[in-house]
């Protein structure tokens, strides 16, 4: 037997050793390997003798050394029933990469649902189901046997959750599927919070001496529901032994969640939830009973199911019941069920990927944890339900021109370096020319285009996230932030953010909340566009903001209400230092912001604040200081010159949100010592991966006040 796998390890080792002969193409330095969905895996991997699959490739590529290896991916689709996984074992060399990539000209999908068939649905027969489903809907809503198809994610949800509730997502031709919801646009609102089972009861928000404590296992709050949604909730209370749950923003614009409902009383036209959420129902700046507009939906009844594209999962059928929006016997339809990323780079280093589209996932697209060199470049990944790249721990790891977009969560996600070292040692990983749009598709706050060193939601967090670079991503169209920040000595430049905050505000193009106890600080926020967003804020530091250099940035928000403020800096935890956070605020410009610039602070400033700009800004500059919890105005403690104008002063076409400046400007001309600010680099550029550039839908400034129906806007109270 021992001779018998000695004959066979040798021969195993001849027949790799033949492999890599002959796909060393002549004129063409390294080994070239083939896969494609029609190929065959007892193939030699060669141009005109694929593999079939990304696994046995894999294996190949071990065998090469001393060269560098490229792995050509036909176009077409690829399944994964697991995730396709690199080890340590399959690393390149900085010299001798091992190269993921598209074959030029062709597109190959690296899908990680399971594929259905139209025959996988049923007509629905039963006739308590037949009876719970909407006029409109009848005889169009068809049923998936999940027993039959080994679906795990189906338990039912938690009585809280923030994300999808742990449950499977459904896709069709391409597109996300709407889980079933009321209204099926816009909001329920409460009329009065009855009970909010936790939280200050006073006007005074944060005041401790009103705090109303919960005892352990207590539900959770009631509320009243309005008139015209009686036979709504009547409806509902039918189904509570099979789950109902309401999401919305109980409290403030700022934190989303799910609830189940305990009980539906008709006759008082109350609600009561399972469990108590932290700090209560109820908006906090109107307890107890609420200021009336908290906002609200039911989510995943068959009821409800009264749409093309909406289905939902029926936890005591194990069905999910789905209206096609399209004939199933000439559509894709994708189940994702599973929580590992389609593709994990996993302690491996100088790995690229290249030219590939990743999609349907229940978690993220592409995840690389440790190693060293690993590089993401010109890829799409789309339809994922949690990030579409992470990048945590090891070191220079790029994502590079990639389209992320229609994700579940956020899109780049950074962390490493050691931020305890001294001095603090970088991770040095890059986010750049990547393009980002229509995110926080299921986690609606807190979810970000690029979220570098922020953990966290309301309450704020904190994760390491050390020596960054994030440049040219252009970055529009969520319902919460832009770009999430925290951690140390990371750099912010040339990208474009705009469309954010469509459904929540008190958040930001770049926003950040931590606390000066963390590792914290030496952020470099430097020629960046944030636009078009009239609930949201530009630069936003929201607690604390030692070392951070903001220069050269272009802020034009469209502001509606009363908020909107280009730059906020707060004040924090200056009072309990005794000093102000050092900061530079230098060479930037507001326009059409509510507030062009507030400083929070304690006297004496330390760093700069000079050259700044606001056009067209109801206050073009707040300075003023918290005591005993209220706003109180302070001097102007700039320390250099800075100018406010009611009319443009030389923009070359701001009606189109062109801010170059002509030669002639008036702010040139008043300001000495402003620094025209590069528009040109700003944005998405031409590069090896990204040969053409996309349509980036960018509005006018005559356009930049229009946000959809669905936005919460609210008088905040708390701006400290």
């Amino acid at each position: 037997m021992k001779t018998f796998y000695n004959n066979l390890l040798r021969a195993s080792a001849i027949f790799a050793f033949g492999v890599l002969l002959s796909n060393c193409q002549k004129g063409q330095k390294g080994t070239h390997l083939y896969v494609s969905p029609s190929g065959d895996d007892s193939a030699d991997g060669s141009k005109s003798h694929p593999f079939a699959t990304l696994d046995r490739a894999k294996s190949s590529a071990r065998t090469a050394t001393e060269q560098p290896v490229t792995v050509w991916l036909a176009g077409g689709d690829y399944h994964f029933e697991k995730p396709f996984e690199l080890g340590k074992e399959d690393s390149g060399t900085a010299q001798y990469p091992i190269v993921y990539r598209a074959i030029e000209g062709q597109s190959p999908r690296l899908l990680g649902g399971k594929q259905l068939t139209a025959s996988s649905f049923k007509p629905v027969t039963d006739a308590a189901s037949l009876a719970r489903i909407a006029g409109p809907a009848q005889g169009k809503v068809l049923s998936l046997d999940l027993k039959a198809h080994g679906v795990t994610h189906s338990k039912p949800y938690p009585d809280i959750f923030t994300d999808a509730g742990g449950i499977v997502d459904l896709f069709c031709n391409g597109e996300r599927m709407t889980l079933s919801r009321f209204p099926n646009d816009g909001w329920m609102t409460f009329k009065s919070v009855i009970h909010t089972a936790g939280g200050p009861q006073g006007e005074g928000w944060n005041d401790p001496a009103t705090f109303q404590k919960v005892p352990p296992g207590s539900p959770g709050g009631i509320f009243e529901y309005r008139e015209e949604f009686h036979d709504k909730h009547a409806l509902w209370k039918k189904q509570l032994d099979r789950g109902v749950w309401f999401r919305g923003y109980w409290r403030v614009a700022w934190e989303n969640s799910a609830l189940r409902v305990l009980d539906i009383d008709d006759s008082a036209h109350t609600a009561t939830f399972a469990k108590p959420i932290t700090n209560g129902i109820g908006n906090k700046y109107n307890r107890p009973k609420g200021n009336g507009r908290e906002a609200y939906q039911i989510i995943n009844l068959l009821e409800e199911v009264d749409q093309p594209g909406e289905w939902c999962l029926d936890f005591k059928d194990q069905m999910i019941y789905f209206y096609p929006p399209a004939a199933l016997d000439s559509s894709q339809i994708i189940l994702a069920d599973r929580e590992a990323p389609v593709v994990s780079v996993n302690g491996a280093s100088h790995i690229t990927l290249r030219d590939l589209t990743v999609e349907f996932n229940f978690g993220d697209g592409i995840r690389v944890n440790e190693g060293e060199g690993n590089m993401i470049a010109g890829c799409t990944v789309r339809n994922v339900n949690h990030y579409a790249i992470v990048l945590d721990g090891g070191k220079n790891h790029t994502a590079q021109s990639n389209d992320l977009h229609h994700l579940g969560a956020g899109g780049i996600w950074l962390g490493g370096g050691d931020e305890a070292a001294r001095p603090r040692i970088p991770a040095g990983h890059q986010a750049v020319n990547n393009y980002i749009h229509h995110f926080g598709q299921i986690e609606p706050v807190y979810a970000a285009g690029i979220n570098c060193g922020f953990t966290g939601g309301g309450g704020g967090g904190h994760h390491p996230a050390v020596g960054m670079y994030v440049a040219n991503n252009v970055i529009h169209d969520t319902p919460h932030v832009g770009v999430l920040c925290g951690s140390m000595d990371s750099v912010f430049e040339y990208n474009e953010v705009y469309r954010f905050c469509l459904v929540s505000n008190d958040m930001g193009g770049f926003y950040s909340y931590d606390y000066g106890k963390r590792n914290f600080g030496n952020l470099t926020y430097r020629h960046n566009f944030i636009h078009s967003s009239p609930l949201g804020d530009g630069i936003y530091f929201d607690h604390d903001h030692p070392d951070m250099k903001v220069i050269g940035n272009i802020v034009a928000l469209g502001s509606t209400g009363t908020r909107g403020t280009g730059y906020l800096f707060k004040q924090g935890d200056m009072p309990k230092d005794g000093k102000s956070q050092p900061f530079d605020c230098v060479g930037n410009i507001a326009v059409d912001c509510k507030f062009g610039y507030e400083f929070v602070s304690l006297l004496p400033h330390q760093g700069k604040i000079e050259n700044n700009v606001a056009v067209d800004c109801k206050t073009p500059f707040k300075w003023s200081d918290i005591k005993n919890g209220k706003i109180v105005a302070t001097e102007d403690f700039s320390t250099g010159k800075n100018i406010a104008y009611q009319e443009h002063p030389g923009f070359k076409d701001a009606a189109s949100l062109d801010f170059r400046l002509t030669p002639d400007a008036k702010l040139l001309k008043d300001l000495p010592g402003f620094e025209a600010i590069p528009v040109d680099r700003i944005g998405l550029h031409t590069d090896e991966y990204r040969k053409v550039l996309p349509n980036t839908a960018k509005p006018t400034q005559s356009g930049a006040s229009v946000v959809p129906s669905g936005g919460l806007g609210y008088d905040i109270l708390d701006r400290q």
